[in-house]
């Protein structure tokens, strides 16, 4: 297991720039290749897309699923649970920190 951290700075209620804070490790960018067959990427949400552009960048045949997925973004997933429409905002318990936390202990668990 391994996670990837995507930022944006803007406005509340809008999306600014981009930005990779933490990319998965080389290990998990390195397998098959660098193209990342093999390894599933989940998220909670697509909405317009950017974010998995990053990831997709990186991981480019990796299985990308969502839990939601929003019309902007859902050509991006293979698979996903629940469609919603663009303008829905969907409240996560898990969004509730304000910053990207760093891990505890470096070198994994």
């Amino acid at each position: 297991i391994e996670t990837v951290c995507v930022t944006s700075y803007g406005a509340p209620g809008t999306q600014g720039k981009l930005e990779l804070l933490k990319p998965p490790a080389e290990r998990i960018i390195g397998i098959a290749g660098g193209e990342g067959r093999g390894v599933v990427i989940v998220d909670d949400l697509v909405d317009t897309g950017g974010t998995a552009r990053i990831v997709r960048g990186l991981l480019p045949k990796a299985h990308f699923a969502a839990v939601y997925a929003k019309p902007l973004g859902r050509p991006l997933v293979d698979t996903f649970i629940t469609e919603v429409s663009q303008d829905t905002w969907i409240h996560f318990p898990w969004d509730t920190g304000l910053a990207f936390q760093p891990p505890l202990r470096e070198g994994g668990a």
